[in-house]
């Protein structure tokens, strides 16, 4: 255990309860705006305005009432959490609750994906816009795959050419070790996705200390079966979350751990460089990382990991591919497509709203106490949220963000804990997620 953080001294209160009757009505708030907003969204489209794929605004699907083996059994798991998760996360070791989170957080998502049958789980990263399409040109030459990829990058499927090169090189090197198609994929997506419930309880336990780690046990189960989980099985977007969410932890082990913590903020950095390779929205989102230098006033391993970032771009650059050229040919793709006619004014607020539906209930509602939580928490949470709205702000993000902000929602719900010992929220957190689910169908 490395030295206390500021701001964490013995003594310090840990993550009370807030008034129900404030949360309760935040999330009513909430309801009647997402309401508000499917009904604008329908008129917009009927006006001949594009808005969202689908009938079900503002989010990206339809709305179509179906149930499966695969339903019942997240029913179940959602039944146990909320039934045993709490004493659990309060009793059990510290190791054992992270792993258990990250098993119950996997199981419920992969769960729920099985709604529409086994097959449905892979299904999302299958479509003809998505990555795999463009696996057998990269595995056949990422070399020059990576060198003309800002030249070629409106030849290529939607998800391609609005991302970095990054994941369609990572998706080529594993199809050349036999590792190859869709299952692999979304193996690789969904356990790295989940494994963001470990990294984020990490950070906030070595930054905010015990009363963190309190904080950590009483929001797991509301993160576990938070409407998170919809997209985290499966969309590659997921893969983001967990990339992050892993570079910000290594740094904050670096900067709070005694002896040499370099070889940690080493590590953090590579894993941060590789965050702009995979997502161009990560690069506002990584502004997470500077919370670990604010709250310890150590710098030098931010230092270190800035300097593994900066000399991981100069690699991709000498490599053929330049970030500021990527940027630029995403911006011109983004031009070309539908989403850049979505009105400006009605997707300000629905991704603001949208991020609400992706930490549900409970994170809503445990928003209303958070000057309540540790001030590392109330930092991460409010970072997260600034995030969210610059990308609303500038009009970049025009909807689909129920799987883009799922590298936020998880340093948001932490908030969560104010309500922790209110099981009924637990209950509101699981049945948002499972009637998502039933009703609405999503391409992911």
């Amino acid at each position: 255990m490395g030295p206390r953080p500021p701001g964490t001294a013995a003594g310090e209160r840990t993550a009370p309860v807030v008034d129900t009757r404030r949360a309760v009505l935040a999330v009513a708030l909430w309801l009647v705006g997402l309401g508000v907003l499917w009904a604008a969204g329908l008129a917009l489209a009927d006006r001949g305005a594009v808005v969202t794929y689908g009938s079900a605004p503002p989010f990206i699907g339809y709305l179509h009432g179906r149930v499966a083996v695969g339903t019942g059994l997240a029913v179940a798991v959602a039944a146990v959490v909320v039934l045993q998760g709490p004493r659990f996360a309060r009793t059990a070791g510290w190791r054992p609750v992270l792993l258990a989170g990250w098993g119950a957080s996997t199981t419920f998502a992969v769960l729920l994906a099985a709604t529409d049958g086994l097959d449905a789980i892979a299904a999302p990263l299958t479509d003809e816009n998505d990555y795999l399409a463009v696996v057998p040109l990269v595995a056949q030459d990422p070399g020059e795959f990576l060198r003309t990829f800002t030249d070629r990058a409106l030849s290529y499927p939607v998800h391609v050419r609005g991302h970095p090169p990054g994941l369609p090189l990572l998706l080529g090197g594993l199809d050349r070790l036999g590792l190859g198609g869709e299952w692999w994929m979304a193996a690789l997506v969904v356990v790295v996705g989940t494994s963001s419930v470990v990294a984020v309880g990490l950070t906030v336990r070595a930054l905010a200390g015990p009363p963190g780690e309190e904080t950590v046990r009483r929001a797991l189960p509301a993160v576990v079966l938070a409407p998170a989980a919809l997209w985290l099985a499966t969309s590659a977007d997921a893969l983001f979350t967990g990339v992050l969410a892993w570079g910000v932890a290594l740094l904050a082990i670096a900067s709070t751990r005694d002896g040499r913590s370099w070889p940690w903020a080493l590590a953090a950095g590579l894993v941060l460089g590789l965050c702009p390779y995979l997502s161009y929205g990560l690069l506002p989102m990584g502004a997470l990382a500077l919370v670990v230098g604010f709250v310890t006033r150590r710098w030098a391993p931010t230092v270190v990991a800035g300097a593994a970032v900066l000399a991981s771009v100069a690699a991709w650059g000498a490599a053929g591919f330049w970030l500021p050229d990527g940027i630029a040919a995403t911006h011109v793709a983004s031009t070309l497509g539908r989403a850049a006619d979505r009105p400006y004014l009605y997707f300000l607020v629905a991704d603001l709203v949208l991020l609400g539906a992706v930490v549900g209930p409970a994170g809503i509602g445990g928003l209303v106490g958070l000057r309540l939580l540790p001030r590392t928490v109330q930092l991460l949470v409010v970072v997260a949220l600034g995030a969210a709205l610059v990308g609303a702000l500038s009009g970049v993000e025009r909807g689909e963000v129920e799987r883009i902000w799922l590298p936020l929602a998880c340093w948001v719900l932490p908030a969560a804990a104010t309500l922790a010992d209110r099981r009924g929220w637990l209950v509101a957190q699981a049945t948002a997620t499972i009637a998502l689910q039933i009703v609405l169908v999503s391409p992911w």
